[in-house]
């Protein structure tokens, strides 16, 4: 079968199913299964295509018709410029988080700052990229969830930081308590959802997406409450607390650092406009 016809036959399954990206969706798709970009795809509609590509292509729109995003049918993610593999069970990483990533990679490349630590680090994303473009920098990836965690040792290797990243299992920072390890910086992109928003929430997301990374509680301020504790007493003085926020937490999130002793405070918006991104300094 050529090219162009699975393309069409692609669309046409699912627009029928109210995938709004059906044409952009069909055509990752194909590129994925025979390893070519778009601009091959749409340039090449009359190359014929095995019998196994054509058969893995119609599973996988299936499951893009049951919604399951193009990411996890896939199995990997571009953030920073970096592939990241992804499956179900970690949270796929989000453009509007590389706002977050750029501003602390800015910190480090001045050079003050030397360790970090990626709280509720899913995929890896935040912590990898970080050590990928500082190279002198000692990044800890911690996460409770053992499939964020073999996600991001997997990322890890693939990308080649398996000197410089240390992962470790735990409840939030509580390991680093126990063992007496401090940071220059903290960063977060922890589940700030409040838990009665999640049902309302597009099928993507709400079906195949885990819980335990999208529910911050409540008041969605769960887990910056107790980071932000916990902060308080492994930042060296001086160091830096990043966190990716909802676009309605600024005030909040705000409050609860400044009640800790947190100053000098940075608040940036995604391409969107929304809030996005707060920073604050560890008073000394």
């Amino acid at each position: 079968m050529k090219i162009g016809t699975l393309i069409t036959e692609g669309r046409r399954r699912l627009k029928t199913k109210n995938i709004e990206s059906y044409i952009l969706d069909s055509e990752l798709l194909l590129c994925k299964i025979i390893d070519k970009d778009r601009i091959y795809v749409l340039t090449h509609k009359e190359e014929e295509v095995s019998k196994e590509a054509v058969e893995m292509f119609r599973e996988w729109l299936t499951l893009r018709e049951n919604h399951m995003p193009v990411k996890y049918i896939t199995g990997e993610c571009e953030f920073m410029g970096l592939k990241f593999q992804v499956k179900p069970g970690v949270l796929i990483p989000r453009p509007e988080t590389e706002v977050l990533v750029e501003r602390v990679l800015s910190t480090l490349m001045e050079g003050r700052y030397k360790t970090v630590c990626d709280v509720c680090c899913g995929s890896g994303a935040i912590g990898l990229s970080l050590a990928h473009y500082s190279k002198n920098v000692k990044v800890w990836c911690s996460d409770i969830d053992k499939t964020a965690l073999y996600m991001t040792d997997k990322n890890r290797n693939a990308l080649g930081l398996s000197n410089n990243v240390e992962i470790v299992e735990g409840d939030l920072l509580n390991w680093a308590l126990m063992e007496g390890v401090s940071f220059d910086v903290i960063v977060s992109n922890p589940p700030y959802i409040k838990e009665e928003v999640i049902p309302t929430l597009m099928e993507e997301v709400r079906v195949y997406e885990p819980h335990i990374a999208l529910s911050g509680g409540d008041s969605g301020l769960d887990f910056y409450r107790i980071i932000v504790k916990q902060a308080k007493e492994l930042l060296n003085p001086g160091g830096l607390l990043a966190f990716e926020i909802g676009h309605d937490q600024k005030a909040e999130v705000h409050n609860l650092m400044e009640l800790d002793g947190f100053q000098n405070f940075e608040f940036l918006k995604d391409l969107s406009g929304k809030d996005r991104v707060i920073l604050g300094v560890k008073g000394c």
